[in-house]
């Protein structure tokens, strides 16, 4: 199989030994755009780049990983054109929101009025885009496409079927981006290979856990813990993604 530069990622992940390659993909995609926010390369600095972070903000979690990651100076630049656009457009959705009219006996045929529903958009609107979150989409539907259009060649679907499978996460997005771009060739392949990984290895980490928690009782003393010390991390990624034991990410 040829290796070109867009494959060899995805490649990598499914020889990683990751109990789901494609958290393996996400955690590098994540770091990457992490680092270019706020890292060596002061992206932040380049008015394009701030322009996209003023526009769709950060959610709590890539804000955490901001702060984690050490740059004060680089954060505290990137906030402080954010907070004066966002303050701005507060200042606006205040100066014309017109207080709701008490509510009566009766119960309202709206829920709000026009003013206090436009105010509700615009504040929800701010809590649903994330600069690292859009860099984060785009890279990943890009790699299941790649995911894809690898799966017509036999020596990486050998690579598939000794994976461990995948988080349920990442499960349901590659079941649903199979309805792109799934090629009609690989149909009877793909469906009974994906979802035996997912069955006989849902059940080893379950096997594992039970494992871990069995070690606790005193008749155990002294018994081996065969695969089960990383038991907790390993079902919390199965569960939900992510690699729950990771250090936080720093600059170097």
């Amino acid at each position: 199989m040829k290796e070109q530069i867009h494959t060899i990622p995805v490649n990598d992940a499914f020889l990683s030994g990751d109990e789901c390659p494609f958290c393996f993909l996400e955690r590098q995609v994540e770091q990457r755009a992490i680092n270019y926010a706020v890292g060596p390369e002061a992206s932040y600095m380049e008015s394009e780049a701030r322009g996209l972070t003023d526009e769709e903000g950060f959610c709590r979690n890539h804000l955490k990983m901001l702060y984690d990651f050490g740059n004060s100076l680089g954060n505290a630049l990137i906030l402080q054109t954010y907070f004066k656009i966002l303050n701005k457009e507060l200042d606006d959705e205040i100066e014309g929101f017109d207080m709701p009219p008490k509510r009566g006996l009766l119960p309202r045929k709206k829920a709000e009025s026009d003013d206090q529903a436009a105010l509700l958009r615009w504040a929800k609107k701010k809590q649903s885009t994330c600069y690292i979150c859009g860099k984060m989409e785009y890279n990943m539907t890009r790699y299941y496409e790649t995911f894809f259009a690898l799966s017509k060649e036999a020596e990486f679907r050998s690579r598939v079927e000794a994976c461990k499978g995948f988080c349920l996460q990442h499960f349901a997005e590659l079941i649903e981006s199979a309805e792109r771009n799934l090629p009609n060739s690989q149909r009877e392949w793909f469906y009974p290979t994906v979802f035996r990984l997912m069955k006989q290895n849902m059940a080893r980490v379950k096997e594992d856990l039970d494992w871990f928690v069995g070690m606790f009782d005193y008749r155990q003393a002294g018994a081996d813990w065969k695969n089960s010390r990383d038991a907790v991390p390993r079902t919390m990624q199965k569960l939900r993604g992510g690699h729950p034991s990771d250090a936080p990410f720093k600059g170097k």
